[in-house]
């Protein structure tokens, strides 16, 4: 038996995909999910950690075209933020379809990346083209994926970040700073979500809240926000009001994911409109005015799409390192 290829996180990082790359592979998954009906994956089995609110996650699914599948393991722990440790922490395993397991490897980045993929694939097909504003409301790595990759589709003239724990906000507007090859970028640290959110064309909301932080007053007509860091049927970032807007478009990543996990359309009864893939392969035609929302729970087809791309990556430097 041949010994199990293992990436660790570095390799992860120097294996990862180009922006584009990851996007367009990302793009004909969720129309596969959703259009072409040829991935399998059954909604995600979460175990709760006995006296707290941590989570134990599976994720598999299967992605034929690819002629792999494979499953994320994840293990949430919420309070692991106050220990300066992540609050997800996870590994894939990449199968080919007769079951042989061809590696493992760490899944933080993946699911930081593959998340803000799918956020941009979905701001790009419902948020105004030319889009100026965007707030981000959180400051963990969730926030600095969405702000990179969202990056790489408009020139935002301003990015504002807001964080119930301000000098979180503070480091990481200073982080990036520090980075961005663009000195132009307007970076600033918001003193509410209403200031974050006003006049705003794009809101990402990505923190561990359990109750609602953003109401419809927050947001302006027009506007396109991606929810994504209520992920289970308990917790919510977005009021019933706006939840429960005629104003309102919800386009979820999974349908039957959405109403079996997202607290904020469990808890308001709101019903979503579209899944993603069907958005992306047919565009919505709607009123400038209205407002959109993407629930991004992540998918588990996404992961093993972003971890065979890495595989792939590998065994073409493998194969140049060898000519």
């Amino acid at each position: 038996m041949s010994k199990l290829l293992h990436f660790c996180a570095e390799d992860v990082t120097r294996l990862f995909p180009p922006f584009s790359k990851h996007m367009e592979a990302l793009k004909d998954t969720m129309i596969g999910y959703s259009v072409r009906k040829n991935i399998v994956q059954p909604v995600r089995q979460q175990l709760t950690i006995p006296n707290t609110s941590d989570r134990f996650i599976s994720m598999p699914a299967c992605v034929p075209s690819r002629g792999v599948m494979g499953i994320k393991v994840v293990c949430a722990v919420p309070s692991n933020k106050a220990k300066c440790l992540p609050t997800h922490l996870g590994s894939i395993q990449l199968y080919r379809l007769t079951g042989e397991l061809l590696c493992q490897m760490d899944a933080e980045e993946i699911t930081a990346k593959r998340t803000a993929i799918c956020s941009a694939l979905a701001t790009k097909a419902l948020a105004n083209p030319e889009s100026n504003i965007l707030a981000i409301i959180g400051a963990g790595v969730q926030a600095e994926s969405h702000i990179q990759a969202l990056s790489q589709l408009y020139n935002f003239s301003e990015i504002r970040v807001w964080n119930r724990t301000k000098s979180r906000a503070e480091t990481l507007v200073k982080e990036l700073r520090s980075r961005t090859n663009n000195n132009n970028m307007n970076l600033s640290v918001s003193d509410t979500v209403e200031s974050a959110c006003s006049d705003a064309d794009i809101v990402c909301t990505v923190t561990s809240s359990s109750v609602p932080i953003v109401f419809k007053d927050h947001v302006k007509p027009g506007a396109h926000i991606n929810v994504v860091g209520a992920s289970s049927p308990t917790t919510r970032e977005i009021g019933d009001d706006l939840m429960l807007s005629d104003n309102l478009v919800i386009v979820a990543d999974c349908m039957n994911a959405i109403r079996l996990e997202s607290g904020d359309v469990i808890l308001s009864g709101a019903e979503p409109h579209h899944e993603l893939g069907h958005v992306l392969s047919s565009p919505l035609s709607r009123d400038p005015d209205q407002i959109t929302l993407f629930k991004n729970l992540g998918l588990a087809c996404q992961d093993v799409v972003t971890a065979d791309l890495i595989y792939k990556q590998y065994l073409s430097e493998s194969a140049e390192g060898q000519s």
